[in-house]
C-alpha cells in the first residue's frame, strides 16, 4: 500500500480529538486521554508469544474490530511500552473488504496513545477491522504483562509469564480501547514452550505446532463474553493444576500453583466451590463461563484480581495449611475467595462505566465476600467481625477532611490507582451493608437480581443500581413512594466523611436529636456543611431488643434540627441508638445516658448486644479524641473490659487505645497507661490463657492472638519468658519444626524473641524465613539492614513484599518507624522506581511510617518531603495530605487531652511519678 506523506500533528490538536485530556503536561509520564466516542470495540484477536526463558521480548499480533460510532479520520488506541510494525498495519471495511488508506501512525507516549491518521473518514454505523503486529517486553513490575521467577526444589529457577491488566494496563499487552465502559469479546492465542502450559480466561479449544520454531506450540482458547479489557488475563508456567471439580455438574473448577505447595489449596477450593453455589442461588443467576480457575502467582500486585475465570492470588492469598497456619489465615483465604468470586458477578458481568463508580465493584466484593463466609461458616460471626474490621476501621479514615467520597471523579492512572484505598473497599462495604438492613434483605436481593439481570454483560454507573432497588423497595414497600434509594445513598456517595447523631434528653419522654459531621480537626468550619439521610434504629433498658434493626425514622439531609423524639425511655434507664451499629454513623448521648451505660457494663454487659457494645467502646474513644466527650467518660466504659469474653469488644478497644498507645509510648506517664492496660488484659489472659484449646472457636483463636500480642507488648513476664524459652528452645534443635505453640501466636512469640535477643535470633529467624517479624528487633543496624534488602530483590525479598516489609519496620519499633521515615525521605525516587504505583503499597506505607507523628518537627520534615518530591509522589499523594493532616490532629490531641488522661490514670492509682 502506498503511504503518502503527513505533516505531524500538535499534540495539542491530537488531544483535541480525544474529547477529554486528563492532566494535560507534556512531561507527565502517568496522563492519560479518555479516548473520543467515535469507535466501539467488538471483538479482538490476539496472539502473543512471550519468550520467558530467553530475552523476555513479546511478538504480538492484533486483530480488532470495531463498530464507527460518529465519522472520524482517525483510529485511536490506548497502547504503553509496545513498538508497532508500522508496516504490518492494516484497515479493511468489513463490508466491502476495502482496504483504508493509513497517512500515518502515531504514538504519544505521555498520553499511552496511538493513533492511525486515516485517507478518508470512517462513517457512523459501519465496522472495520484493523490488524497490527507489534513488540513488546515482559516487564520486572507486576502490571501488564510481565515475568516473575520461583526456585524449584532441585534449585533452579523457573520464570512465570503473568498478567495485571486493572487497572489501565492491558494497554501493556496489545493495542486496545483500555476503558471500563468499552467491553468487547476475545480470542486469545498464546504461545508456549513444550514444558509449559498456558491459561487464559477460556477453556483452551486446541494446540498447534508452531512452524519452523521445534518446541513450541500455539495454545488457542475459545471466544469470550463481553467483558472490559482490564478482565483480560493469561498466564504461561510450568505449575501443577488440582481439579477440585470437573466441570460435569457445574463449572470446572481448578487451582493452580507450583507443584510443592498444591496441597495447601484444599481449603480455597472447598470454599470457591461453596461460594458459587451461595452466589448462584443468591443472585439468582448461574455462573456465565465454563470454568474458573484460581492461580497463586509468585508476584502479584493485589492479594488477588478477580480476572473472569482466571482469579490470581498472591500465594499468602491461596494457601492454607491445617498443621500451620494460624486461625486468621484460614478466615483471610475464606474471605479473599469469596471477594474474588463476587466479582464474577459484580464487576465482570455488570461492569462500573468508569472507575469513578469503582466503589461498585469494591464495595460490593467486600460485603459480598464477608456475607458469603457468614453464610459457609455461620459459628465464625463474619457479619458481627465486619463492624470492627471493616466499618470502624475505615471510620477512622474518613473523619479526616482529606478524605474523600466513595464516587469520585478520576481520569489520570494515578488518581484511578489511588482511590483503590479503603474508601472504596470498606466504606464502600459499609454503606452498602447499611443499605441491606434499611430495605430489607429481601428486597434487597430482588433489586440486586433485576440489576445483573438486565444489565449483564453491559456497564452501569450507581444511578442504575438505585433505579432497581427503588423499585423493589416501592414493590415490598419497605420505602415509602416519596423515598428513594437515591435521594438517600446520594448523601452517602457523593459526599465524604459520615455523622455523629447527638441525643439529648428534652423530659421525662422525649429527647432531641441533631447531626453533624464527625471530623477529627475539631476547628474545621466544613463540619456543618455536610448533612445525610441517616436511618434510625434503637432499643432501651425497659424492653432490650438488638434483632429489631426496622428504621424507627430518618433523619434527612436538609438540615432541619433539631429532631423531637418521642417515647424516650424513663430518666433512670438507658438508650442505644445505631442497633447492631447497623448504621454508618457514630451517637452521642448526654452525660447521664453515658453513666447509665457505664453501669450497665460493669454490672451485666452481656444484655447490650456485642456489635453494640463494640460500637459503644469505639464512639466513647472517638468522641473524647475530639473533645465531645470526657476522656474521663471513656476511658471508664473501658473499665468493664476485664469482664469481657468477647472478641469483637475486645477488637475494638485494642483498635482505640492503639492510639493512645502511639502517643504516649515516648512520654513518662506511659508506665502508667501501661500498668492499667495490663490491668485491663489480665484477666482475659488468666482465663482463656497462653495455649490453645482443643475445639476453640475461631472468634477465640482471634482472641487469644490479639492478647497475647498485647500481652507481651506491655511486657507481662510469663508471656515473655514464655517466648523467649520457646523460641530458644527451637534453636537449640534447628532441624526439628517448631513445635509446642499454636500457630496462632506463634508470631507473637517470634516478635518477642527477636525484640528481647541479639543478632543470633534475627539471624535464626532470617534462615527460618520468618520475614514478618524479621522488623521486631530494636537494633538500628539490623533494621537498617531489613529495610536494605526490601528493596533489592538480590537479597531473597520478593518485590511485592517489599511495602510490607517497610510497614512492619514502621509500627514495630520506635527505631524502626525513625530508620523507616529516614529511609523513605532518602530513597523516595529508589522506591517508587522500585514498586512502582501499583495500587495501595506506596499510600499504606505513607500511613504506617507517620501514623505516631505528633511533633511540629515531624510536620516541618512531611511538607519538605512534599515540596522535595512534588509531582513524584504517585499514588501516595492523597496519603501524604492525610499524613500532614492526621500529625497536626496528634499535636492538638496531646495538648487538648494529655492532662486529663493523666489526672484520670492518677485517681485510678496508676501513676509513673518519681516519689522521693
Amino acid at each position: 500500500m502506498t503511504k503518502k506523506s503527513f505533516i505531524p500533528v500538535p499534540l495539542v490538536i491530537l488531544l483535541s480529538l480525544t474529547g477529554h485530556a486528563a492532566n494535560t503536561s507534556n512531561d507527565s509520564p502517568a496522563g492519560m486521554v479518555i479516548l473520543p466516542k467515535t469507535l466501539k470495540p467488538l471483538h479482538y484477536d490476539v496472539w502473543l508469544q512471550p519468550f520467558i526463558n530467553g530475552n523476555f521480548s513479546i511478538y504480538g499480533r492484533a486483530i480488532i474490530e470495531f463498530e464507527v460510532l460518529a465519522p472520524t479520520y482517525h483510529v485511536i488506541l490506548h497502547m504503553t511500552d509496545i513498538i508497532t510494525k508500522n508496516e504490518s498495519t492494516r484497515l479493511i471495511d468489513n463490508a466491502s473488504k476495502r482496504e483504508i488508506v493509513i497517512l500515518q501512525q502515531l504514538y504519544v507516549p505521555t498520553r499511552n496513545l496511538y493513533i492511525a491518521h486515516l485517507e478518508e473518514k470512517l462513517e457512523a454505523g459501519r465496522s472495520f477491522i484493523l490488524s497490527l503486529e507489534f513488540k513488546g517486553t515482559l516487564g520486572e513490575q507486576p502490571r501488564g504483562f510481565y515475568r516473575s521467577s520461583y526456585k524449584k526444589e532441585n534449585g533452579h529457577t523457573s520464570w512465570v509469564a503473568a498478567t495485571q491488566f486493572q487497572s489501565t494496563d492491558a494497554r501493556r499487552a496489545f493495542p486496545c480501547f483500555d476503558e471500563p465502559g468499552l467491553k468487547a469479546t476475545f480470542k486469545i492465542f498464546l504461545a508456549r514452550e513444550t514444558h509449559m502450559k498456558a491459561l487464559s480466561n477460556m477453556p483452551l479449544v486446541k494446540s498447534t505446532p508452531i512452524e519452523n520454531q521445534p518446541g513450541w506450540w500455539w495454545d488457542e482458547f475459545e471466544k469470550s463474553v463481553p467483558m472490559s479489557t482490564y478482565l483480560v488475563a493469561f498466564y504461561i508456567s510450568d505449575f501443577s493444576s488440582k481439579i477440585i471439580n470437573d466441570g460435569s455438574n457445574g463449572t470446572m473448577f481448578r487451582a493452580v500453583t507450583r507443584s510443592a505447595i498444591q496441597l495447601q489449596t484444599q481449603l480455597a477450593g472447598e470454599i470457591g466451590i461453596e461460594v458459587l453455589s451461595f452466589y448462584e442461588q443468591y443472585f439468582s443467576m448461574p455462573f456465565p463461563l465454563p470454568k474458573i480457575d484460581m492461580i497463586a502467582v509468585p508476584e502479584n500486585s493485589f492479594s488477588a484480581m478477580e480476572n473472569w475465570g482466571l482469579i490470581t492470588f498472591r500465594e499468602s492469598g491461596l494457601l492454607y495449611s491445617p498443621i500451620s497456619s494460624p486461625a486468621k489465615q484460614k478466615k483471610w483465604v475464606s474471605y479473599l475467595v469469596s471477594h474474588e468470586l463476587a466479582h464474577q458477578w459484580f464487576g465482570n458481568l455488570v461492569t462500573m462505566e468508569w472507575w469513578t463508580d469503582l466503589w461498585l465493584n469494591e464495595g460490593f466484593a467486600t460485603y459480598m465476600g464477608d456475607k458469603a463466609v457468614d453464610h459457609i461458616e455461620p459459628e465464625w460471626h463474619m457479619m458481627d467481625l465486619f463492624i470492627v474490621h471493616r466499618q470502624q476501621i475505615v471510620m477512622a479514615l474518613d473523619a479526616l477532611k482529606s478524605s474523600h467520597p466513595v464516587s469520585v471523579a478520576v481520569h489520570d492512572p494515578v488518581e484511578i490507582n489511588e482511590i483503590f484505598d479503603q474508601i472504596s473497599y470498606l466504606k464502600g462495604a459499609s454503606i452498602i451493608r447499611m443499605m441491606s438492613y434499611f430495605l430489607t434483605e429481601s428486597t434487597f436481593k430482588k433489586g440486586l437480581k433485576n440489576y445483573l439481570t438486565t444489565l449483564k454483560y453491559k456497564n452501569a454507573d450507581q444511578d442504575d443500581l438505585w433505579h432497581f432497588l427503588t423499585e423493589a423497595a416501592h414493590e415490598d414497600g419497605t420505602l415509602s413512594t416519596d423515598q428513594t434509594v437515591k435521594t438517600i445513598m446520594d448523601t452517602w456517595t457523593l459526599k465524604e466523611g459520615f455523622p455523629v447523631i447527638s441525643v439529648t434528653r428534652a423530659g421525662n419522654s422525649s429527647a432531641i436529636l441533631t447531626q453533624e459531621q464527625f471530623l477529627l480537626d475539631t476547628n474545621a468550619t466544613e463540619r456543618t456543611s455536610n448533612k445525610w439521610w441517616i436511618p434510625i434504629t434503637y432499643t432501651s433498658q425497659e424492653n432490650p431488643s438488638f434483632r429489631d434493626t426496622q428504621v424507627k425514622f430518618w433523619l434527612n439531609d436538609r438540615g432541619i434540627d433539631p429532631v423531637s423524639y418521642i417515647g424516650y425511655p424513663e430518666p433512670h434507664h438507658w438508650v442505644i441508638f445505631n442497633i447492631q451499629q447497623s448504621g454508618y454513623y457514630r451517637v452521642n448521648y448526654d452525660t447521664e445516658n453515658w453513666r447509665l451505660l457505664t453501669q450497665q457494663l460493669l454490672v451485666d454487659h452481656e444484655i447490650i448486644h456485642v456489635n453494640n457494645r463494640a460500637q459503644i467502646i469505639d464512639d466513647a474513644l472517638n468522641l473524647a479524641r475530639i473533645g465531645q466527650l470526657s476522656y474521663d467518660v471513656a476511658l471508664e466504659i473501658t473499665a468493664y473490659l476485664k469482664k469481657e469474653r468477647h472478641y469483637v469488644p475486645w477488637k475494638a478497644a485494642f483498635n482505640n487505645l492503639q492510639y493512645i498507645y502511639d502517643m504516649l509510648q515516648q512520654d513518662p506517664v506511659f508506665g502508667a497507661l501501661r500498668e492499667y492496660l495490663l490491668s485491663l488484659i489480665l484477666p482475659l489472659y488468666n482465663h482463656i490463657g497462653f495455649d490453645e484449646q482443643q475445639g476453640d472457636e475461631l472468634q477465640v483463636q482471634l482472641l487469644r492472638s490479639e492478647m497475647v500480642k498485647w500481652a507481651c507488648l506491655l511486657r507481662h513476664q510469663d508471656c515473655l519468658q514464655r517466648s523467649v524459652s520457646l523460641f530458644r528452645r527451637w534453636m537449640s534443635n534447628p532441624n526439628e519444626e517448631f513445635n509446642g505453640v499454636s500457630p496462632n501466636v506463634a508470631d507473637t512469640v517470634y516478635c518477642t524473641a527477636i525484640r528481647e535477643g541479639e543478632e543470633p535470633e534475627w539471624m535464626f529467624a532470617w534462615e527460618k524465613k520468618l520475614s514478618g517479624v524479621l522488623s521486631c528487633t530494636t537494633h538500628f543496624w539490623l533494621i537498617a539492614r531489613y529495610l536494605k534488602g526490601a528493596f533489592n530483590e538480590s537479597s531473597g525479598i520478593r518485590r511485592q513484599d517489599a511495602s510490607l516489609v517497610f510497614q512492619q519496620v514502621s509500627k514495630n519499633s520506635n527505631a524502626g518507624n525513625i530508620l523507616a521515615w529516614d529511609y523513605m525521605r532518602t530513597n523516595w525516587k529508589q522506591i517508587t522506581d522500585y514498586i512502582g504505583s501499583t495500587f495501595f503499597a506506596l499510600a499504606n506505607m505513607m500511613e504506617e511510617v507517620t501514623k505516631t507523628f505528633n511533633s511540629e518537627q515531624k510536620v516541618s520534615e512531611l511538607i519538605q518531603f512534599q515540596k522535595d518530591n512534588d509531582g513524584n509522589l504517585l499514588t501516595a499523594t492523597r496519603a501524604v495530605t492525610q499524613a500532614l493532616e492526621a500529625t497536626r490532629l496528634n499535636m492538638a490531641w496531646m495538648k487538648d487531652n494529655y492532662d486529663t488522661i493523666v489526672h484520670w490514670l492518677k485517681s485510678h492509682e496508676y501513676s509513673s511519678e518519681l516519689l522521693a
